[in-house]
């Protein structure tokens, strides 16, 4: 049975002979009543702090909570930001080194093309100087036969 301050100061007692005194017990009763009413009111305090300090603890978890959660998502982020520039330095390379072998394939290709039209120059010259030759031979017999007619045209 729970006691309110009230039922302390209305509580009767019996009365007997040489009893207490009922002045000095309802004094006392009243001091009880008085004390125990302030205990309630300190429990009733007590209690709302109490749930306030829980929904404030509750508040905190969730707080610590999100912030482990941000924490890790940083983490994840700074992890996927890491590999995503490893794989587009990867990429750079793989590209600078595919465009650095067309270039060299290119080159390759170019010499190739500049020995071939070297080779067909040459061949081109010899046929120039070979032509050369006979239209020199040719020119030579030809004004040798000339010299040889004005020899043969002295004589006459």
């Amino acid at each position: 049975m729970k006691f309110t301050p009230m039922d302390i100061t209305n509580r009767e007692f019996a009365k007997k002979m040489r009893g207490y005194s009922p002045d000095e017990v309802k004094s006392f009763l009243s001091m009880i009543a008085e004390d125990f009413e302030e205990l309630i009111n300190e429990n009733v305090q007590l209690k709302k702090k109490l749930q306030i300090l829980e929904k404030d603890y509750q508040d905190l978890k969730k707080k610590e909570e999100i912030l482990r959660d941000t924490l890790l998502m940083a983490q994840q982020t700074k992890e996927d930001i890491r590999n995503n520039a490893l794989k587009e330095a990867e990429m750079i390379v793989k590209e600078s080194e595919l465009q650095a072998e067309q270039i060299m394939n290119n080159a390759y290709k170019k010499i190739e093309s500049l020995k071939g039209e070297i080779e067909e120059l040459r061949r081109e010259k010899f046929r120039l100087v070979s032509e050369l030759k006979r239209v020199l031979e040719y020119t030579h017999r030809f004004l040798e036969g000339i010299e040889e007619e004005e020899k043969n045209e002295d004589f006459d």
